[in-house]
């Protein structure tokens, strides 16, 4: 990829990755977990051995196959031996995390397990241990990833923070007729699957790999699945499904609700279908760089094109390689959509603008090649560094000479900057033990560096550092512009510890020498609704002028190139525990500036004042599920209207409104969505919503605030400043009038109806595809 002709800054050990084989005990388990270097949650109170870090064998759990292993893993979930309960039952969301490592064996199980939130359940990557549903299994799912223990427990929407990596799900020796599901995740934002194979028999009637039955979860990752009547069944709001093998499934892939899903990098091997939404209520489908081998149709979905009102099941098909003889797309009624054929370049059914609905019209896309590998856009399994031997990672509370509290009040910014540049130098793994690293200074990332968080540890920005919004300064810099090198960063999370209304919670500067070399994966932006932050209990006023919390969530800068796989950008709408009503004014989301290579691979970003996202002057980008919330207190009864109480600032690409007459608080609600400029921009699956308007306290579950069956905001995405070889498949809008404002058809749901009521769907936005 074109890089430029500034000579890079690179970092002559950014391809350290050690040589010898895979160590015999994963790294992680050989970590201090129970000295001073521990993970600490400092938000306990007066509890100062709470254990995060719980190692399954640990609390009696066997793995032989034959002992029932179910009490021992249900404990070593559960586990809080100080508190009253002895029990994370009805746990807060997250002051109580706990990392549950399970080794290599084979985990006999006669009932269900529960995952908590504020948990992750990590299999050893050197020999993933298997869950096994015994023959006389009572219960109809396995691991039941969704918690209700939890004050609203039924809402998935509510789930946040629970994840599952290096696990294999085993329903083999359960009748195969049995209803039973190997994993239930009805959850939210903040949580992730990855590294996952789930086995079923084959020529099962009842078996289901995963049971996605509710929630808002952005991203699920890197799974095998093989057998069962159906792989995954999905009703969750809106998902990215990457990287995703079915083998013998009667149905991969079953989208029983929901309102749009993108399917990229799939492989579906000797299954009756691909994708079936004959039955749901989806309204669009993107399914991209996919192989069908030896199956029947890819797509299986119903015909809205004569529909009156609502058109739904729109589809967009890209990049498809077919091996076999069946037709590509079907109708519920088994007619032919698409026929047979060896490749599918573009293909879409639903609207199309400029135009109308299309029944079937087959397109190009034209790609960057430098988002591109191997024909497809580039994506990249979380790292597990699984080859990495104790002595090669770093615990940054266990560094003599450099004191490391992570305790929610100490700065811990000089001694941290210090171990990372280190730890760079030495090829080092920098592994943060759960804490609230406070920092009063920019946490410097430097070429060369690897962090693992555990149970999403916390870098908290506070202080006068941050503290004035005419000079943005980072809490967490990824480089500086023109540096080169590796900067990889998972299951951690960024936020600030009080109001900073000069703060930029993560600005990335660097670029690597190849994608992924600087990535991020299951790393989220929070602002507030956490007890480990003073705007938790600070930001109640009606009037968002007392609490600019921030000046901006994300900055992706022009010298940048970055990977970012599930990052949910939070400026709180309600407060997660311990804190009051939240009416905060985080300044701007992602902001992406970048030119040389960017991957947004299942983001979310909400509640911000300017916008949730804003590609200005962006070129080579890639997005495969964007989904944003408006901000809860804008709109009709607000106290500020956009850009208020924030300045547009030219500088950082803001827009400023000016289309919108001054009184006009429909018009001025934060975008979702501002393009200004740029070039070779792929946007895949928009799922953009608008919930409420005008909300104070005083007027909290108000109906009046409700954007129920009702336009509340005029505009949800504007595109601007014609930018050059444009695709957008895929927009998703809930309680808009415009879809997109573009100074050209302006096109608005009234001439798009569909989805989430009032809702627009485009299956593709085109104008500037040829600009």
């Amino acid at each position: 990829m074109d890089r430029g002709s500034q000579q890079p800054l690179i970092d002559p050990l950014l391809e350290f990755e050690p040589q010898a084989a895979a160590a015999a005990s994963y790294w992680l388990d050989q970590q201090d977990h129970t000295g001073a270097a521990r993970g600490f949650a400092p938000f306990l109170g007066s509890d100062f051995t709470y254990p995060v870090y719980r190692n399954a064998k640990k609390y009696g759990a066997v793995g032989d196959g034959k002992k029932n292993d179910i009490a021992a893993l249900q404990n070593a979930i559960n586990d809080d031996p100080n508190s009253q309960s002895k029990n994370r039952y009805q746990n807060e969301v997250t002051t109580r995390p706990a990392l549950v490592f399970v080794p290599g064996g084979t985990y006999l199980i006669k009932s269900t397990l529960d995952m908590r939130l504020n948990t992750i359940l990590v299999g050893d990557p050197n020999d993933r241990p298997i869950i096994k549903a015994s023959p006389d299994f009572q219960g109809e799912v396995l691991i039941q990833g969704h918690d209700y223990a939890t004050p609203n427990g039924a809402a998935g929407t509510t789930n946040f923070f629970t994840a599952i990596k290096n696990i294999v799900i085993d329903t083999t020796d359960v009748n195969k007729d049995k209803k039973v599901t190997g994993l239930g995740w009805g959850v939210a934002q903040a949580c992730h699957l990855t590294n996952i194979k789930i086995m079923m028999p084959s020529f099962s009637s009842g078996h289901t790999g995963i049971d996605i039955f509710q929630g808002s979860t952005v991203a699920v990752s890197d799974i095998a699945i093989e057998g069962g009547t159906i792989g995954i069944s999905n009703a969750n709001q809106q998902i990215l499904f990457k990287d995703i093998s079915f083998k013998r499934c009667t149905t991969a892939l079953r989208q029983a609700g929901g309102w749009t899903a993108v399917v990229q990098g799939a492989t579906i091997e000797d299954c009756s279908i691909g994708v079936d939404i004959t039955g749901g209520s989806v309204a669009s489908l993107v399914i991209i760089d996919s192989t069908l081998i030896n199956s029947g149709c890819m797509v299986k979905f119903r015909d809205s094109s004569k529909d009156d009102g609502d058109r739904n099941h729109q589809i967009i098909l890209e990049n498809l390689d077919i091996t076999g003889t069946n037709p590509v797309a079907i109708g519920n009624d088994d007619s032919v959509k698409l026929s047979n054929r060896k490749h599918v370049d573009t293909w879409v059914w639903g609207n199309v603008n400029p135009g109308v609905y299309q029944t079937g019209k087959t397109m190009t896309t034209r790609r960057s090649p430098g988002l591109l590998s191997n024909g497809r856009f580039f994506t990249m399994r979380q790292p597990t560094y699984q080859k990495y031997t104790n002595d090669q990672v770093v615990n940054v509370k266990a560094v003599r000479g450099q004191e490391v509290k992570g305790d929610g009040k100490s700065d811990d910014a000089p001694a941290l900057n210090a171990i990372l540049a280190k730890n760079a130098a030495d090829g080092k793994l920098s592994y943060f033990p759960y804490g609230v690293y406070i920092v009063k200074s920019t946490l410097y990332v430097p070429p060369g560096t690897r962090i693992v968080g555990e149970a999403w540890s916390v870098i908290s920005g506070i202080g006068s550092a941050f503290g004035d919004k005419n000079k943005p300064t980072p809490v967490v810099m990824i480089g500086k512009p023109g540096e080169i090198g590796v900067a990889q960063i998972q299951d951690m999370r960024f936020t600030v510890a009080d109001i900073t209304p000069g703060a930029i919670i993560l600005q990335v500067n660097m670029a690597g020498s190849k994608p992924g070399d600087v990535g991020f994966w299951n790393t989220h932006v929070t602002v507030g609704g956490m007890a480990d932050s003073n705007v938790n209990v600070a930001c109640s006023s009606p009037n968002t002028a007392a609490c600019l919390a921030a000046f901006a969530m994300v900055h992706l800068t022009s010298s940048s190139s970055a990977y970012i796989e599930n990052m949910w950008g939070w400026t709180a709408d309600h407060s997660l525990e311990r804190g009051g009503f939240q009416n905060i004014a985080t300044g701007r989301g992602l902001l992406v500036e970048a030119t040389k290579g960017t991957w947004l691979t299942g983001t979310s970003f909400e509640h911000n004042t300017l916008y949730e996202y804003n590609l200005h002057n962006a070129q080579n980008v890639y997005a495969g599920l964007q989904q944003s919330e408006n901000a809860y207190w804008q709109g009709e009864g607000s106290q500020q209207n956009a850009p208020n109480p924030w300045t547009a600032k030219p500088k950082y690409g803001d827009p400023d409104y000016s289309w919108c007459a001054p009184g006009a608080q429909k018009c001025r609600m934060g975008l979702a969505q501002n393009i200004d400029g740029g070039s070779n921009l792929y946007l895949y699956g928009a799922a953009f919503w608008t919930f409420f308007h005008g909300e104070t306290q005083a007027r909290y579950g108000s109906p009046e605030t409700w954007c129920v069956d009702k336009v509340c905001i005029t505009n949800q995405n504007r595109v601007t400043g014609n930018p050059k070889n444009m695709y957008w498949y895929g927009i998703n809008t809930k309680s808009a009038e415009v879809m997109v404002l573009d100074g050209k058809d302006n096109p608005s749901r009234y001439n798009h109806p569909g989805g989430w009521n009032p809702g627009g769907v485009i299956a593709a936005y085109l104008p500037f595809q040829d600009a």
